[in-house]
């Protein structure tokens, strides 16, 4: 009897599995080595690539944006060379972004061609260097744990047997490196081509794989570095933290997709003995995908140098801390732990 409910049990199996399973064990036995392409179709490669676009973009639109920018005009922080200047390759990248021939492509944009505070200001950014350290973890899970309930009739008795089996399976896939960069290299020395077709929106379901925010980055470390006094190493003594300025911020997303299936085969027990009262196969796969993209801007020392030169033409109308030395370096120990927060952001998106 045992072995004729194990061979029943098996035809059960691979029926309900021919109708109903197809579809679940073709995708488990493709992901062997789990990737992102396996749910956006884009490569670690082009997840990179997107991401240094991006950030090219946001260095761009930074510069142009301040130079062309009118209360910076009318503030005297950006004259009438450096203006025209903004606006003649600002109208240029507008018209064709990808231009890498025309006069006034942005390859051939350089701080030299400014003048006054103007100059000074995006020597800086043009000094300022970029980590990406990207750490990619992928795991799937495919779980089929068949249940088979015997039920036994005698006379005067009943007695049920169930009998559970499992088989389930999960890979895992780490994949960390860091790629490094340099505004003023994004801007003058990537070929534009390299960006065609890269800048895209935000991804709300995979957010590895879109937009992710680096304009923000970027604006953030300008100003700190150049109105918020920010520091090189915000994890030591906060009032007299030195060296050149930098920022890390960490972004890290989370994207789980799964379902679950559980169909059942019930029977009409005929006669006494034991029969199979009912068959289930409870199949699940689930996709767990989290991805922490750790931005790291590092002013260098002659970037350090252009900043003790440019302060002292942009501070025009704002309020800093006055009073006594103690109530100055109150002052300034807040304003350092307030960088340190705002400098190690962590942002989880789950799904």
């Amino acid at each position: 009897m045992a072995a004729k409910a194990e061979r029943f049990l098996k035809s059960v199996v691979r029926v309900v599995v021919g109708i109903l399973g197809p579809t679940f064990f073709l995708q488990s036995c493709v992901n062997i080595h789990p990737l992102p392409d396996d749910v956006v179709h884009l490569s670690t490669y082009n997840i990179v690539r997107q991401v240094r676009c991006e950030t090219r973009k946001a260095v761009i639109d930074s510069v142009l944006g301040f130079l062309t920018d009118d209360a910076n005009h009318d503030a005297k922080k950006v004259d009438d060379r450096a203006r025209a200047v903004g606006q003649r390759f600002r109208q240029a990248f507008k018209a064709a972004p990808y231009d890498f021939e025309g006069p006034v492509s942005m390859l051939r944009f350089n701080p030299d061609l400014l003048s006054g505070n103007a100059k000074l200001i995006v020597s800086l950014l043009w000094n300022t260097g970029v980590a990406y350290n990207f750490d990619l973890t992928m795991m799937e899970k495919n779980d089929f744990d068949p249940e088979v309930n015997f039920l036994g009739s005698w006379t005067r008795s009943t007695l049920s047997v169930g009998l559970k089996g499992t088989f389930d399976r999960q890979r895992q896939n780490e994949r960390q490196f860091t790629i490094t960069d340099n505004f003023g290299d994004l801007v003058g020395k990537l070929h534009p081509a390299y960006c065609r077709n890269q800048i895209v929106e935000a991804n709300i379901t995979y957010p590895i794989a879109g937009k992710v925010g680096m304009e923000r980055v970027v604006q953030d470390f300008l100003v700190l570095t150049l109105f918020g006094n920010l520091s090189g190493d915000a994890s030591k003594d906060i009032t007299s933290s030195k060296g050149p300025p930098s920022m890390v911020e960490q972004l890290q997303f989370t994207t789980t997709v799964g379902g679950s299936t559980t169909p059942k085969v019930t029977f009409v027990p005929v006669g006494s003995g034991v029969h199979i009262a009912d068959a289930s196969l409870g199949l699940s796969a689930s996709r767990t995908d989290t991805h922490k993209l750790t931005t790291g801007l590092y002013l260098l020392a002659a970037g350090e140098k252009l900043l003790v030169e440019a302060k002292p033409g942009i501070f025009l109308g704002l309020i800093t801390a006055t009073g006594s030395a103690a109530e100055r370096g109150a002052a300034r120990a807040v304003d350092q732990f307030l960088e340190q927060k705002l400098n190690q952001t962590n942002i989880t998106i789950q799904y």
